[in-house]
């Protein structure tokens, strides 16, 4: 079809064309109309059958089998006061692991090694702002204190979530008071371990990311 000729058609389903009504009231927000659920146990469900971790427990001691189940070794962390759980970070060195610095260099240098050093971050310990029980996801919201490479970087990323904090779905989290999406630098939504395939469809964990994301409940 010539140019002229796709314009000219455009042009007059533009003319004859009619925008619907809107409605005279403002429906609000709409929420999926899902039934009723245990929401912790839809969001453990949901998160295992991605590959997921779910743990329920002590969560001082769920840290220490982590630890003896893949080993000690360097982490990023969190600070303590943004943690919903305190001990935490004794805890890991307690067990043998290392803190590493989220604090990048100004120095072109330093920031290089730095880096490198992030190779070898063994685990990452982060909080959880919200959880999905349809999809198993959890939302973790960056800025001062809560580094976004603790759960980007780490071959195994350790969430501490508050059961109260496990939403049906995202709707219903926007929705709630606690949500204030605008006072964060960064809200990302994490589901199962960092994956992809390729051509042939195989799937591999940890290309991008984590291979391993360990929820704690508290």
């Amino acid at each position: 079809m010539k140019r002229e000729a796709f314009l000219a058609g455009v042009r007059a389903a533009l003319a004859g064309g009619q925008i619907p009504d809107a409605p005279a009231t403002d429906p609000g927000p709409l929420l999926p109309d899902l039934p009723a659920v245990d929401k912790i146990v839809r969001f453990t469900e949901s998160l295992k059958a991605i590959d997921g971790h779910v743990h329920v427990g002590d969560p001082l001691r769920i840290l220490d089998e982590i630890v003896e189940r893949y080993g000690p070794g360097p982490f990023l962390s969190w600070d303590s006061d943004r943690l919903p759980v305190s001990g935490v970070i004794e805890r890991l060195e307690r067990a043998g692991c290392s803190p590493v610095d989220a604090i990048v260099s100004a120095s072109a240098d330093v920031r290089r090694a730095h880096q490198m050093a992030y190779m070898d971050v063994h685990l990452g310990l982060t909080g959880a702002e919200a959880a999905f029980a349809e999809s198993g996801s959890i939302v973790v919201r960056s800025g001062p204190g809560r580094p976004r490479m603790a759960s980007a970087i780490p071959l195994i990323h350790i969430a501490l979530l508050q059961t109260d904090r496990i939403f049906r779905s995202p709707m219903h989290w926007i929705m709630d008071s606690r949500a204030d999406l605008a006072s964060g630098a960064n809200v990302i939504y994490i589901t199962g371990p960092s994956r992809t395939a390729d051509i042939e469809q195989q799937l591999t964990l940890g290309v991008h990311g984590p291979k391993e994301l360990h929820v704690i409940l508290i």
